[in-house]
């Protein structure tokens, strides 16, 4: 069959697949060394060197991956929702640090708890430098705004842009847009949408500034966003419309 057999050809493919895996990881170089020699004795040999190298260095770098420590943290929280939360009100009856406290308020929103998640914010903004940590002052607005306390959450936002304007990011226009929009501020709503939309990631945006606009009577506007939405998803990755699919709903729901 020659030297260029498909056999060949496969031993040499996994043999530069584990030379490269060798140099990227670090590993001595004896393991490619190894393999050059027993090349030469037998097939078994090579195959037992394979197998002895997967078991000892692939199979635990990937067990040690980012993107499998993503897996089977999912797959724990899948299992048991509350875990998450549990562990961090622990570590805050335990410890009670700041981080603690805030990431406790952080999990305490994605639950709804937005009570729970103000007072732990204003707790931990307690210290010497919490009032002006915009950390805690964009969580704190954030949650005041979804609690439906316009005025509070305005407030913060202001705060936050005056203390650290690079953190007032499209999150948190985002956030304020809705503050505004909750006080009946629509004019400033409209101003305050204008400017995110522009910049913000993604279909959100687009989608609660349609609603508004809607909400207002400005349904040509409206009608324009909800479009856009529905035409930027089309053509997008499966990943982006997945991501979007909320959005995407809102839009079609809405377009007349």
């Amino acid at each position: 069959m020659g030297y260029f057999s498909t056999l060949n050809i496969a031993i040499l493919l996994i043999d530069l697949a584990m030379a490269w895996h060798v140099i990227r990881s670090g590993r001595s170089p004896l393991w490619i060394m190894g393999m050059g020699l027993v090349s030469f004795f037998s097939p078994l040999a090579l195959v037992a060197l394979w197998l002895a190298y997967l078991v000892t260095a692939v199979i635990p770098d990937f067990l040690k991956s980012h993107g499998m420590r993503r897996f089977t943290g999912s797959v724990a929280q899948a299992a048991d929702p509350g875990r998450g939360y549990r562990e961090k009100k622990r570590q805050v009856e335990l410890v009670g640090s700041v981080d603690a406290k805030r990431a406790l308020a952080e999990e305490s929103v994605k639950r709804g708890l937005y009570s729970e998640a103000i007072e732990l914010y204003e707790s931990a903004m307690q210290g010497p430098l919490g009032g002006s940590d915009p950390t805690l002052l964009k969580g704190l607005g954030r949650a005041r705004m979804l609690a439906g306390q316009g005025p509070e959450a305005e407030a913060l936002f202001v705060q936050l842009k005056q203390v650290d304007p690079a953190a007032f990011d499209a999150d948190a226009e985002l956030d304020y847009a809705r503050a505004l929009a909750l006080q009946g501020k629509n004019d400033e709503a409209v101003a305050q949408y204008e400017k995110v939309v522009a910049r913000y990631p993604g279909e959100e945006a687009r989608a609660r500034f349609g609603l508004l606009l809607e909400s207002i009577g400005q349904q040509a506007r409206a009608q324009a966003l909800f479009s856009e939405i529905l035409q930027s998803v089309k053509g997008a990755p499966s990943y982006y419309r997945s991501r979007q699919r909320e959005w995407a709903a809102i839009a079609k729901s809405h377009l007349r």
